[in-house]
């Protein structure tokens, strides 16, 4: 690592005590950046404050829980057999399945109103996995999806839906909930998924149409307290561990066989701002703080050639929470990683990447896992300087900045502005750039043209503040509008296909857009709301907005 940076030298030795210090250091390891940023005034790495070792320096995490209690998770009921009147016909002939195919054809049958079985590829790879569960004979009368009928189980399943929901409720109340520290804490996802089809929520995938197979107490591992009694598994089965780790705020977690990613159970923390939308006040702060972002962002800039260490570090830390939209609260977003929590293991820097220059990856989890998501962007050559500076010669597992914590760099937002976070900045500059892409959508385009343009806006935003970027397809492209007749079957399903898409996004920016931007485009445009909001609980949280934006709202 010291071979790398130009601000790393080996230790002095009895023969360069007479010697002058070396300044700067080959041109190859600074030759992208600027002079100005350049160590060549003699301001050589003592000079800056000197940290301390690794040996120096005691690991202590600190606990998130001193008692946890829970129920454990909630698994999906075993699978039962189909009463007889309720039959698999192929080619207008009923069909007697084993227990295996009938189970595989409730998974299509729940899906029979959705838009997947529209899908050739998803249609294809079940049938495939369906054939495979037959037995030898039927799998060589069996050959022709197109033959095949599962309205008769699809209407059976639709009725059985009403039973459910006494059953759901009682789970809610058994299952839901946690205590952590004697406070009753809902569990964000308490349910282990059903087994069923891959449906993607976005765009394509290979796996569309496969089965997702039931996850077994076998793959749950179980954090509890160990003062208290573990949750009992279900009859005839074990936990894969039961762990007593503090450090951690999941209660439970297992691995997804279709992905290979571990999914996380945590219990919610009522204050945060994932559990609700924003608020109409961190709005307006957002909205105020457009007089102020000029002269912060001059600030920042010049103290990035602080020679005081600590203000140094929180300048570019500064410039990570407003250009980077990285947040410094871990209780803000838990999945991501934040400011004051970034390890050496999650950066890296390139020179050159991909055509750009000072390419900065951000990079979620571990060396371990199996898939490590990143977030790529250009940096400016001083950020890019000075975070080479801050990871030299320091372990993985160390912080980049080891002198900034929540309190502190909360404290100097409040100080340049009244109500200033992390997430103000990352509202605010999520709606100027919605705001800014709406704009440019000329008044002549289509209902499908606008919406495919606002489901590219949302994902520029997505990609700028969203730390795990979703793979969404692009769509295919439109038809004039003279090719298209207004009102037709084939705009029909070009909007479905549109919506399909617009769903995900609008989930995903939810939490740091203003929602009066969108409110007051689709008055302009008279587009309904139902098109872009489709979830009505997500319309209801929303009411005040519809209730107090115009079609004049401006950002």
């Amino acid at each position: 690592m010291s071979d790398i940076y130009s601000d790393a030298y080996r230790e002095p030795t009895e023969l360069d005590v007479d010697k002058k210090p070396h300044v700067g250091g080959p041109k190859v390891r600074c030759q992208f950046v600027p002079l100005k940023y350049r160590n060549l005034k003699g301001h050589w790495q003592s000079r800056l404050r000197p940290r301390q070792s690794v040996a120096e320096k005691p690991i202590c995490i600190k606990p998130k829980w001193q008692t946890l209690r829970h129920n454990g998770p909630c698994f999906p009921a075993d699978h039962e057999r189909l009463p007889e009147d309720v039959k698999f016909y192929y080619d207008n002939c009923p069909i007697e399945l084993t227990e295996q195919a009938e189970e595989v054809a409730t998974f299509y049958a729940k899906l029979m109103k959705t838009a997947f079985v529209q899908m050739r590829e998803f249609n294809q790879n079940f049938f495939n996995e369906f054939r495979s569960c037959l037995s030898e004979e039927q799998r060589r009368y069996i050959t022709c999806f197109e033959l095949c009928n599962f309205s008769d189980i699809s209407q059976y399943l639709e009725c059985q839906r009403e039973d459910e929901k006494e059953r759901i409720a009682e789970e809610n109340k058994l299952y839901g909930y946690c205590l952590v520290d004697g406070e009753s804490r809902r569990i964000t996802q308490f349910r282990i998924s059903r087994p069923g089809l891959c449906c993607p929520r976005h765009g394509f995938s290979t796996t569309m149409g496969t089965i997702r197979p039931r996850v077994l107490p076998e793959d749950v591992v179980i954090n509890c307290d160990e003062n208290e009694e573990p949750p009992a598994p279900p009859c005839g089965h074990l936990w894969a561990a039961v762990v007593h780790d503090r450090t951690v705020r999941w209660v439970y977690a297992w691995n997804d066989i279709v992905t290979g990613c571990m999914h996380h159970a945590y219990p919610r923390n009522e204050s945060s701002r994932r559990s609700r939308p924003p608020r109409r006040d961190l709005l307006d702060t957002a909205r105020r703080l457009q007089q102020h972002l000029h002269h912060i962002r001059n600030e920042y800039q010049t103290l990035q050639s602080s020679e005081n260490w600590l203000v140094r570090q929180r300048s570019v830390a500064l410039y990570c929470i407003d250009r980077l939209a990285m947040s410094c609260d871990a209780e803000e977003v838990p999945a991501e990683t934040t400011v004051c929590g970034l390890c050496v293991q999650n950066i890296k820097l390139c020179p050159r990447l991909g055509g750009q220059r000072n390419v900065l990856q951000l990079l979620a989890g571990n060396r371990d896992c199996r898939q490590r998501e990143y977030k790529r962007s250009s940096i400016p050559p001083g950020i890019f300087y000075n975070l080479s500076v801050f990871i030299c010669g320091k372990q993985p597992d160390e912080l980049v900045f080891e002198e900034l914590n929540t309190e502190t760099l909360n404290e100097h937002l409040d100080f340049l502005m009244d109500g200033l976070t992390s997430s103000v900045f990352r509202i605010c500059n999520a709606s100027r750039l919605l705001e800014d892409r709406l704009i440019k959508i000329p008044l002549s385009a289509t209902l499908c043209e606008q919406l495919t343009a606002y489901n590219k806006a949302l994902k520029a935003v997505h990609m700028h503040c969203g730390f795990r970027h979703r793979r969404i397809d692009p769509l295919p492209a439109l038809k004039r509008p003279c090719a298209i007749p207004r009102n037709s079957a084939a705009e029909q399903r070009k909007l479905r296909s549109i919506r399909l898409q617009t769903k995900p996004l609008v989930e995903a920016t939810f939490f740091y857009l203003d929602p009066r931007i969108t409110i007051s485009w689709c008055l302009r445009r008279e587009i309904p709301l139902s098109s872009i909001y489709l979830n009505y609980g997500m319309r209801k949280k929303l009411f005040w907005a519809t209730q107090c934006t115009t079609r004049y709202f401006s950002f």
